[in-house]
C-alpha cells in the first residue's frame, strides 16, 4: 500500500525524527505542508524566446525594404500571437481561479489541517473482521467511510487521516480490534490548529478469551510505540465549570412534594405558594360524611390570596355532603366546570389559580364502575417560580410517588465555595471499548456483575509526538495490570527536558465509567494533564505508579466518583481486600483497614508533582492522596536509585477542592509496602503501609534546611472523616475553607520521639465552618442524618448522630493555628461539636509547644474546645494522648487569659492553685513553663507508669505507654518545669531507663524520683544523643550523694540520690543547651540520662505509701495568672470574607436580617450588611442599599416609611443607576406594596405576589445583564425570614465594568511556573 508523490517523496506532515534526540525545533503539531501553485512550465516561454532569436537571424540576407516589410509582418504576427497567448493564459488562469473558488466555497484548503493534504489516498477498508490492515511507507490514508477490520498497524511512515468537512456533517466510526502506532507511523484526527468539526468513533472491540495479545500491549488497544504518532483533537468545548445558582431537588428550593400514601376520604387539597412551589398547606376535608367539611372547605379557599396554587384530589368518595354553595365557591374561586356534577366515588382531580378564572385550571374525571374507576383521574398545569425555575403541580385520584433529585449546590456557603461541579462528557471524538451485556468469566464477576474489559490507550518511551485534547475515552481501561483508558507507560521526560519541542499533554479529556483508572503516569516525567474530566471509574482515577514520576502538571481536572478496584491493594473496598489473597504468604488475611481501602481520585506517589485548580469528590476513600515510597516500586524497582520521595520538597499545591469523599478529601501520609509477601512480613507488595514520614528538605537532603510544603487554598467540605489528614513537616496549610466535615483539618507529627526531629506544621488565614447551612440530602455516601445546626434543621451528619464533629483537631504537634475564623459549632443533646479539639482515644505524645493565637470565634461557637468525656467515641478517654492533651494560647484569643496553657481537667501535673476550670471544655487554664519528659524503659518493658507531682499526691496520672507490644516502652507526661516528680510502676522496675529531655531550654528543670527496691544499685550515666547518626557524645557517670540537701545545693551537677527508705531515686534533670527551632532538642542533640538499675528483688516498684508525706510540696503558684482579657482582637480571624474556587474573582458579602412580628417587640433593629459594615433600620417601612457591582462601595441608602410607600416603585424603576446592586428589605406590614413590575426590571422573572406577606427581601441588579444571584425571598403573614446571607461577585465584565487588568491570576502565574521548572 505504498505509494510516492511526484518529486519522490514519502511524507505528508513535517514531522521531527526519533523523539529523544532529533526533534525538529519548529514541530508544529498536525502541521502539514502548505498547498503552492505549482512553477510556471519552461516550455511555452523557452519557446518563444527561441523563435524570435531565429527570425532575427534569419533578416540579415534580405535588402532594406524586405527587411522593413518582414520585420512588420513579424512584428504583426508577434503581437497576434501575444494577443493569442494572453487569451489562452488569461482563459486558463481563471478557470484555474474558479475552479480554486469553487472548492474553496466548499471547503478552503488549510495547511494546519491534516486531511486537506492533497497527497492523501482516500481509502476505504470495508467490513471485514477479518483484514489485518498494514498501513506502511508511502501509504497515505484519508478515512471517509466506516470501516471495521480486524487491526490497523500504522508503521514506517504510514500515515492515517480521518476526513473532515466545513460543516461538520461527517460520521465516521472505524471499529477494530487494536491500533498500533510505530516506526514512524501517524494516526490524525484533527489537529491542534485545526480541529476536528464532524464526528469520529474508534470501538475497540473484542473479549478478554479472544485471540492472543500483543507483546506489551494486550488486547484492545490504541498503542503508540517508539517514534509513533497520535495527534486526536476534537471540537474545542467547556470541559467543566461550577454552577452559578443551586440547582434544587425537582428544581426548587422548597424541595419536591410528593404523598406517598393514600388519600383520606373525601377532598384533600394542596396549596402552592405561586412564587417559591413551597406546599403551603396540607389539609383534608371528609365532604362526603359531613356538611361542616364541607362549609370548612368553602371558608378555607376563600380565605386564600389571590393567586395561590391549589391542587385539589378525592380520596375514596366525596360528593356525598359535598354541598351546592361549596361547589359553587370551587367554581367560581378555580374554573372548575367538573365540580358541579361530582357524584358518588368519582375520580376527581384538579389544579387551579385562586381568582384565575376559567383558563388558569387543569382537571379530570373518572367514572366510578363496576368498583373501579377505570383509571387514574389526572389535572397538571406547569408554572414558574420568581426566579425563572419551571416546576409541575399534579393530582390524582391518588397522588403518585416521586423520588426527589439530589440537591446540587450553586452557591458560597458561610464562606465557604460549596458550588457543585458541571462537566460535559460528550465530545466529538470518541474511543470506545465494546463491552458485553453482562460480565464473564475470568473478569472478577465475583465483583462486577457488568464486563469491565474495555480498551485502552498505552504510550511507549520515544515516541514522537502524543497530544490528546477534547476527546471522549468510555468503556475504557481493563482490570489488568498496564492496561487503562490513557497510560504513559514509563516514558521518561516527555517535555523539553526530554527532547521534545512542544510538551506532551491530554487537554480536555473526558474519560467516564471505564473499568480501570482514568491516566495512569507511569515512569513519566513533565506531562501535562489539563481541564480532564475522570467520572465513574474503578479504582485510583489521575495514578502516579511507580513513586520516581515527577515535574507532572495536573491543570484544572476534575474527578468525581472514584469506585474501588481490584488491581492493587489499595484499590479495593473491605469485601475485595479480604477474599484477594493470591498474593499474601500463607494464611495471613489482609485488615482492610491498614492493608487496602485507600481508593483515591488523585493518587500522587511523589511530591515532586503540581496540583492546580483540580477538584475530586465522591471518591471511596480519599479526594487527594500523597503518599511516599522509600525506593522505586513495579517495573521501575532496581532502575533507580533511592526516591527519597519523604524528603522532596512539595511541587505546587493550589487551589485545588476536595469534597464528599469518605476517608479524607487531602490525606498526606503513609507508603506502601516495598517488599514481596514472606515468612517475616505475609502483607501483600505493595499494600498500603504506615513506614513513610514527609519531612522535606533542601535538595531532599536531610542534612540541609527544611523546606515547608505549602498547601495554598484548599478548599474541603462534606468528606465524612477529614476535610485534610496532614502528617509530616514542615507543612503550611494557608487561605483554606473547610465546612461540614467529620473533622476540619488534623495535624501530625512524622513521627514519636526520638524519631520525630520536631518538624512544625501550620494553619493560617483559614476558615472553619462545622455545620453550614448547606443541609445535604440522603444519598450516595450519606449514610446518616439528624438533626444539629445553629438552626437545630435535619442534615446529613459525617457519622453518626454522636460523632463529635471537630474544626481543627490536635494529635500531637508541634502545631501553630493562626489567624483563622470558626464558625457554627453547636453541642447537641446527641454529640460534642468543638471548634478545637483531640485525637480520640490517643495513645500518642504531646507537645506544649502547640501554639494557637489571634482566632476568632463566631457568635455561633457555642463550644470552642472540647477534651473529651467517657462515652460513645472517646470511650474511656484514658489513654496516654488523652490525658496529656494541650496546647498553648498564645495571645488569649482562645481562653481570654494571655500566655496561658490549656490541658484536660484532671491533668495535676499541668496545675497550680490560680487555675482555672472550664467544666464545659473539660478543661483547665494555666500559667506556667512546660515541657515533657521522654522515658524508655527495657526489661521488663510492658508496664504502667505512675507519675506524681509532690504538689498534689493524691491527683496522679497512670500511663500505659505507647506501644504495649513494642521491644521496648515509651511515656512522655507534659510537666510543669520547676517541680518535683515522683514515678512508680506497677510491676518490677525496669533494669534500663532513658530519660530524654523534650522541649527544654537551657537551665530549664526537674527533679525526679523513680522508685526501685531498696537494695538495687545503680550506673546512671548522662550523654547527648544525635538522632541523624544514632550517636552519642558527652558522655559523663553521675554520682552518688547521701542526702537530698547535698542534691539540691546545685541542680545542674550530675549527682543522684538513693533515698532507702522510701526506694526513691532523686535527680535533678537540667539542659544545657538551648533547643534549635521547632525541634524537640537542641543542634548539640537530645540531652538524656541513662539509668541501669541492678534489681535483686521482683516485687512491684510503686513508692507512693512511704514517698508521701515525706517529699509532698505545698502548691506554689511560680507564674501568676494574667488578667482577664476584655478588649476585642481586632486583628483576630481570616481577613478574607469567602474561600472560593475562583479568587481571582472578588466577592460581596451581603446579609439581611429580617424579624417576625414576635421578634419586632423586642426592638431590635433589622439591617442590610454589606462585608460586615451593618446598616440597621428601626422603622417600619422598605429600606433598600444600593452598591456600585464593579468596586463594591455602597452608593445610596433610603428608607420608605408606610405614608410614602407609592414612591418606592418609581425610585427602583428609574433611580437606580446602572451596574448597580440593589439590597431590599421590609419591616412590619407593609401594605400596599406594589413594587412587582420595578423588581422585573432588577432581575425577577415574573410579577410577584407581595401581597400578605409577613417579610420580603431581594437581592437584584440594575444593568442590561440578568444575573443568576438575583432573588426574591418573601415569607407567610407573621412570620421573619430570619438572616439571609449571600455572596455576590464583583467586577463581572457581564455587568459592563471594566476588566481589571492590575492583578494577575495566581493560577495561570503558577501553571507557567511548573511549565518552565525542569
Amino acid at each position: 500500500m505504498q505509494a510516492i508523490d511526484h518529486r519522490g517523496n514519502s511524507p505528508v506532515f513535517l514531522q521531527p525524527q526519533n523523539g529523544s534526540s532529533h526533534r525538529s525545533s519548529g514541530y508544529v503539531p498536525g502541521r502539514i505542508v502548505p498547498l503552492r501553485p505549482s512553477p510556471c512550465p519552461k516550455s511555452q516561454t523557452s519557446a518563444k524566446f527561441t523563435s524570435a532569436g531565429q527570425e532575427g537571424h534569419a533578416t540579415f540576407a534580405l535588402s532594406p525594404e524586405e527587411q522593413r516589410r518582414q520585420a512588420e509582418a513579424s512584428r504583426k504576427k508577434r503581437h497576434k500571437n501575444t494577443l493569442i497567448c494572453f487569451g489562452i493564459s488569461s482563459f486558463s488562469f481563471f478557470i484555474a481561479l474558479a475552479i480554486i473558488l469553487g472548492i474553496s466555497s466548499k471547503y478552503a484548503p488549510d495547511e494546519n489541517c491534516p486531511d486537506q493534504n492533497p497527497r492523501l489516498q482516500n481509502w476505504n477498508p470495508g467490513q471485514d473482521t477479518g483484514k489485518r490492515v498494514i498501513i506502511k511507507k508511502g501509504d497515505l490514508f484519508r478515512l471517509n467511510l466506516d470501516a471495521t477490520v480486524h487491526s490497523v498497524v500504522i508503521q514506517d511512515g504510514g500515515l492515517l487521516v480521518f476526513g473532515d468537512d466545513k460543516d461538520g456533517s461527517r460520521n465516521i466510526t472505524l471499529r477494530t480490534r487494536f491500533i498500533l502506532i510505530k516506526d514512524g507511523g501517524a494516526l490524525h484526527i484533527g489537529a491542534q490548529n485545526c480541529r476536528y468539526k464532524s464526528k469520529a468513533t474508534i470501538i475497540l472491540y473484542g473479549k478478554s478469551d479472544e485471540g492472543d495479545d500483543v507483546p506489551t500491549f494486550g488486547k484492545k488497544f490504541i498503542g503508540v510505540g517508539s517514534d509513533g504518532t497520535l495527534e486526536l483533537h476534537g471540537t474545542h468545548k467547556l470541559s467543566w465549570t461550577l454552577l452559578s445558582k443551586s440547582m434544587y431537588s425537582s428544581g426548587l428550593a422548597s424541595g419536591s412534594y410528593a404523598f406517598e400514601r393514600n388519600f383520606s376520604r373525601g377532598l384533600n387539597v394542596r396549596v402552592i405558594d405561586q412564587d417559591t412551589a413551597q406546599v403551603l398547606v396540607v389539609d383534608k376535608f371528609d365532604t362526603h360524611e359531613y356538611q361542616n367539611e364541607s362549609r370548612r372547605l368553602q371558608d378555607f379557599l376563600k380565605g386564600q390570596d389571590i393567586g395561590r396554587i391549589v391542587a385539589i384530589a378525592v380520596g375514596d368518595s366525596a360528593a356525598k355532603n359535598l354541598l351546592d354553595e361549596t361547589r359553587l365557591t370551587i367554581q367560581n374561586l378555580l374554573g372548575s366546570k367538573l365540580v358541579k356534577g361530582l357524584s358518588y366515588r368519582q375520580a376527581w382531580a384538579l389544579v387551579g389559580v385562586i381568582g384565575g378564572g376559567n383558563s388558569s385550571y387543569n382537571e379530570s374525571v373518572r367514572d366510578y364502575e363496576n368498583h373501579s374507576t377505570g383509571g387514574k383521574a389526572l389535572a397538571q398545569r406547569e408554572f414558574f417560580t420568581v426566579d425563572g425555575q419551571k416546576f409541575a403541580v399534579r393530582t390524582f385520584s391518588e397522588w403518585n410517588e416521586e423520588n426527589p433529585q439530589f440537591l446540587h449546590m450553586g452557591d458560597v456557603i458561610d464562606g465557604v465555595d460549596m458550588r457543585a461541579e458541571v462537566g460535559v462528557l460528550t465530545r466529538n471524538i470518541l474511543i470506545k471499548g465494546e463491552t458485553e451485556k453482562s460480565c464473564y468469566a475470568g473478569n472478577q464477576c465475583q465483583y462486577f456483575n457488568y464486563d469491565t474489559f474495555g480498551g485502552h490507550i498505552k504510550i511507549l518511551k520515544n515516541f514522537t509526538s502524543v497530544h490528546l485534547s477534547h476527546v471522549e475515552l468510555r468503556q475504557m481501561g481493563q482490570q489488568l495490570i498496564g492496561s487503562y483508558p490513557v497510560h504513559f507507560h514509563r516514558c521518561g521526560d516527555v517535555d523539553e527536558k526530554g527532547g521534545y519541542s512542544f510538551r506532551t499533554y491530554l487537554e480536555g479529556l473526558s474519560i467516564h465509567h471505564c473499568f480501570s483508572r482514568c491516566v495512569t503516569i507511569h515512569a513519566t516525567n513533565g506531562l501535562l494533564i489539563k481541564d480532564t474530566i475522570g467520572y465513574d471509574t474503578l479504582g485510583h482515577c489521575f495514578f502516579i505508579e511507580d513513586g520516581i514520576e515527577q515535574r507532572n502538571i495536573l491543570f484544572h481536572n476534575l474527578g468525581l466518583v472514584t469506585r474501588p478496584g481490584t488491581l492493587l491493594p489499595t484499590d479495593r473496598n473491605s469485601t475485595m481486600c479480604m477474599a484477594i489473597k493470591d498474593k499474601v504468604y500463607g494464611n495471613y488475611v489482609p485488615v482492610p483497614a491498614t492493608d487496602c481501602m485507600a481508593v483515591s481520585t488523585f493518587w500522587i506517589a511523589h511530591p515532586n508533582n503540581h496540583l492546580i485548580n483540580n477538584a475530586a469528590a465522591g471518591s471511596q476513600d480519599a479526594g487527594i492522596w500523597y503518599l511516599f515510597h522509600k525506593i522505586s516500586t513495579g517495573d521501575s524497582h532496581g532502575l533507580y536509585p533511592e526516591t527519597k520521595a519523604e524528603l522532596t520538597p512539595l511541587g505546587i499545591f493550589y487551589n485545588n477542592r476536595v469534597h464528599s469523599n469518605f476517608k479524607a478529601g487531602l490525606f498526606i501520609d503513609k507508603g506502601v509496602k516495598t517488599t514481596n509477601a514472606s515468612a517475616e512480613d505475609p502483607r501483600e507488595y505493595l499494600c498500603l503501609d504506615n513506614n513513610a514520614r514527609f519531612r522535606p528538605h533542601q535538595d531532599a537532603d536531610p542534612e540541609k534546611p527544611r523546606v515547608a510544603a505549602l498547601i495554598d487554598r484548599l478548599i474541603a467540605f462534606k468528606n465524612n472523616d477529614h476535610g485534610s489528614w496532614v502528617r509530616g513537616g514542615d507543612i503550611i496549610i494557608q487561605n483554606s475553607g473547610f465546612a461540614d466535615n467529620g473533622i476540619g483539618l488534623t495535624f501530625a507529627s512524622d513521627g514519636s520521639f526520638p524519631k520525630d526531629e520536631g518538624s512544625s506544621q501550620e494553619v493560617s488565614e483559614s476558615l472553619f465552618v462545622g455545620e453550614s447551612r448547606n443541609y445535604g440530602f440522603q444519598g450516595g455516601q450519606n449514610k446518616y442524618s439528624g438533626t444539629g445546626g445553629i438552626d437545630n434543621k435535619n442534615r446529613t451528619l459525617p457519622r453518626n448522630r454522636t460523632f463529635p464533629i471537630r474544626g481543627f483537631q490536635i494529635y500531637d504537634g508541634p502545631i501553630h493555628l493562626t489567624k483563622c475564623t470558626f464558625k457554627n459549632f453547636v453541642p447537641t443533646a446527641d454529640r460534642y461539636t468543638s471548634a478545637i479539639g483531640f485525637l480520640l482515644k490517643n495513645p500518642w505524645q504531646l507537645t506544649p509547644k502547640n501554639n494557637i493565637s489571634l482566632i476568632k470565634f463566631d457568635t455561633n461557637v457555642s463550644l470552642k474546645v472540647f477534651f473529651g468525656k467517657p462515652g460513645p467515641w472517646f470511650e474511656d478517654s484514658e489513654l496516654d494522648g488523652d490525658k496529656n492533651s494541650i496546647f498553648h494560647d498564645v495571645d488569649g484569643s482562645v481562653t481570654e487569659y494571655k500566655d496561658t496553657y490549656v490541658g484536660r481537667m484532671d491533668n495535676f501535673l499541668i496545675r497550680h492553685p490560680k487555675c482555672i476550670n472550664v467544666t464545659q471544655w473539660n478543661g483547665v487554664v494555666c500559667s506556667g513553663t512546660y515541657a515533657q519528659l521522654y522515658i524508655q524503659t527495657r526489661n521488663p518493658q510492658n508496664l504502667t507508669m505512675t507519675i506524681v507531682r509532690d504538689e498534689y499526691p493524691s491527683s496522679t496520672m497512670a500511663l500505659r505507654g505507647i506501644n504495649q507490644r513494642a521491644a521496648f516502652q515509651q511515656y512522655q507526661p507534659v510537666m510543669m518545669l520547676q517541680k518535683g516528680y515522683t514515678i512508680h510502676w506497677n510491676g518490677q522496675a525496669p533494669q534500663t531507663t532513658f530519660l530524654y529531655l523534650i522541649n527544654f531550654n537551657r537551665n530549664d528543670w526537674i527533679r525526679v524520683g523513680l522508685c526501685y527496691p531498696s537494695s538495687t544499685t545503680f550506673q546512671v550515666t548522662f550523654d547527648v544523643f544525635q538522632r541523624q547518626t544514632s550517636a552519642f557524645y558527652s558522655v559523663e557517670d553521675y554520682t552518688s550523694v547521701t542526702s537530698m540537701m547535698e542534691l539540691q545545693k546545685n541542680r545542674s551537677e550530675k549527682k543522684f540520690y538513693f533515698d532507702n527508705s522510701t526506694g526513691l531515686l532523686f535527680l535533678y534533670l537540667q539542659a544545657k543547651y538551648n533547643r534549635d527551632g521547632h525541634s524537640y532538642c537542641s543542634a548539640q542533640g537530645c540531652e538524656r540520662v541513662k539509668i541501669q538499675a541492678t534489681v535483686q528483688s521482683k516485687q512491684i516498684s510503686n513508692c507512693m505509701t512511704k514517698a508521701y508525706p515525706k517529699y509532698y510540696q505545698a502548691p506554689t503558684v511560680l507564674q501568676p495568672m494574667p488578667a482577664r482579657t476584655t478588649v476585642q482582637c481586632k486583628n483576630c480571624g481570616t481577613t478574607q470574607m469567602a474561600f472560593t474556587s475562583d479568587p481571582h474573582k472578588t466577592y460581596l458579602l451581603v446579609q439581611i436580617q429580617s424579624m417576625s412580628k414576635v421578634e419586632l417587640q423586642s426592638s431590635l433593629p433589622s439591617f442590610i450588611s454589606v462585608n460586615g459594615n451593618k446598616s440597621p433600620f428601626k422603622d417600619m417601612g422598605v429600606f433598600t442599599l444600593v452598591v456600585d457591582a464593579c468596586v463594591g462601595t455602597v452608593t445610596e441608602k433610603k428608607l420608605f416609611h408606610q405614608a410614602n410607600i407609592k414612591s418606592i416603585d418609581e425610585y427602583l424603576k428609574t433611580g437606580i443607576p446602572q451596574r448597580s446592586i440593589v439590597l431590599l428589605s421590609t419591616r412590619g406590614d407593609i401594605r400596599n406594596l406594589n413594587i412587582s413590575e420595578a423588581l422585573m426590571s432588577l432581575g425577577t422573572a415574573k410579577p410577584a405576589h407581595l401581597q400578605n406577606k409577613g417579610s420580603i427581601a431581594f437581592l437584584g441588579f440594575r444593568g442590561n445583564f440578568k444575573p443568576s444571584w438575583a432573588k426574591l425571598f418573601t415569607s407567610p403573614a407573621g412570620q421573619g425570614l430570619g438572616q439571609i446571607e449571600k455572596f455576590i461577585p464583583l467586577q463581572m465584565e457581564e455587568y459592563g465594568c471594566t476588566r481589571v487588568s492590575s492583578s494577575k491570576r495566581k493560577d495561570l502565574e503558577l501553571l507557567k511556573q511548573a511549565s518552565r521548572a525542569h
